[in-house]
């Protein structure tokens, strides 16, 4: 279901989100949205900041690993230890 509503642009470009739409989104005072255009279109998503030394975290090789570690402990394909000792003597005999 498509919702629209209608505004008017401020002084200065300010733009006020009404409020079916931020309750829609579940958007609040402080929240950061990305705008952005397609064709002729302005299109407003809900953003969020990223600390640039986490970002590695959001790319999409990352992800992908991530997604297939859950997997893989899900199905229980993983290794446990009692120590960094034996961690460490694991990893090294690879």
């Amino acid at each position: 279901m498509t919702l629209e509503t209608i505004s008017t642009i401020s002084r200065n470009g300010h733009l006020t989100i009404p409020i079916k739409i931020r309750r829609l989104l579940h958007l609040k005072d402080g929240d950061v949205v990305r705008i952005g255009v397609s064709g002729n279109q302005i299109v407003v998503l809900p953003g969020e900041i990223v600390d640039k030394d986490q970002a590695y975290i959001f790319t999409a090789k990352n992800q992908e690993e991530i997604k297939q570690a859950e997997k893989d402990f899900l199905k229980g394909d993983y290794s446990s230890y009692n120590s960094a000792r034996e961690l460490r003597k694991d990893s090294e005999g690879d």
